[in-house]
C-alpha cells in the first residue's frame, strides 16, 4: 500500500475532476441538489462556470464527526473542476471549540493525504474577531490540491458566533476557470 503523500486523487468519493454535470447530478446516491442551482446551471453552461449546490439541510456522512455539505463546481464546458465540502456552526461556538474541530478534520486529512503544508492561525480581529486556519494537503504541480479552511466569527451584538469550516478539492490548471470568469463568492477555491 502507498503513503498517504504519494497517493493520486482525481477528485473526491464518486466525484471525479473533469466529469460532465449530468453525470455529477447522479453520482452520489442520496445526495439531492438545490433545484434552483440545477435550473442555473443548466442554462449557463456553455457560457460560464457554475456553482452546484446541494438542497438546503443536506449533510453527508460525517467527516472526523463533522456532517459537511457538498458544492461543485463546473468550468464553462461544463466540467467538474472542484469540490467543496462545508460546514457552518452557529451560536453557542467559542474560537477554542471551532479550533478543535478544524484539529480534527485536520488530521482526518493528515492520516489519508499525509501531513500539510500548514500555515499558522492568523487572527483577522481583535476580541473574536475573525480567525483563519488555512492548511494545504497534496499540492500538485498540475494545481491540484486539498485545501482546509476555517474561519471564526466571534459573538456580536448583530449575531451570534460562526464557525465556517471547508475542504476545497481543486482540480487540476486545465480545468479551472480563469479568475475573471469564476463565481463571486467562489473565487476563494483556488
Amino acid at each position: 500500500m502507498s503513503r498517504p503523500e504519494e497517493q493520486s486523487f482525481d477528485g473526491w468519493g464518486p466525484f471525479v475532476f473533469g466529469m460532465v454535470f449530468a453525470d455529477a447530478l447522479t453520482a452520489y446516491p442520496g445526495v439531492a441538489w438545490d433545484a434552483g442551482a440545477v435550473r442555473k446551471c443548466r442554462a449557463e453552461i456553455g457560457t460560464r462556470p457554475c456553482t452546484l449546490e446541494a438542497a438546503d439541510g443536506l449533510q453527508l456522512p460525517p467527516l472526523a464527526g463533522i456532517a459537511m455539505r457538498p458544492s461543485l463546481l463546473f468550468n464553462q464546458p461544463g466540467k467538474l473542476a472542484a469540490i467543496r465540502l462545508q460546514n457552518f456552526l452557529r451560536g453557542d461556538i467559542d474560537l477554542n471549540r471551532c479550533k478543535s474541530v478544524h484539529d480534527r478534520l485536520r488530521e482526518h486529512l493528515r492520516e489519508s493525504w499525509g501531513a500539510p503544508a500548514a500555515k499558522p492561525l492568523q487572527s483577522m480581529g481583535a476580541g473574536g474577531g475573525a480567525v483563519i486556519d488555512r492548511d494545504s494537503f497534496q499540492s500538485r504541480p498540475d494545481g491540484r490540491g486539498i485545501i482546509l479552511e476555517t474561519s471564526y466569527i466571534g459573538a456580536a451584538e448583530s449575531g451570534s458566533a460562526v464557525c465556517h469550516l471547508s475542504i476545497a478539492y481543486r482540480g487540476p490548471h486545465s480545468l479551472q476557470p480563469p479568475p475573471e470568469d469564476r463565481p463571486h463568492p467562489l473565487k476563494n477555491w483556488y
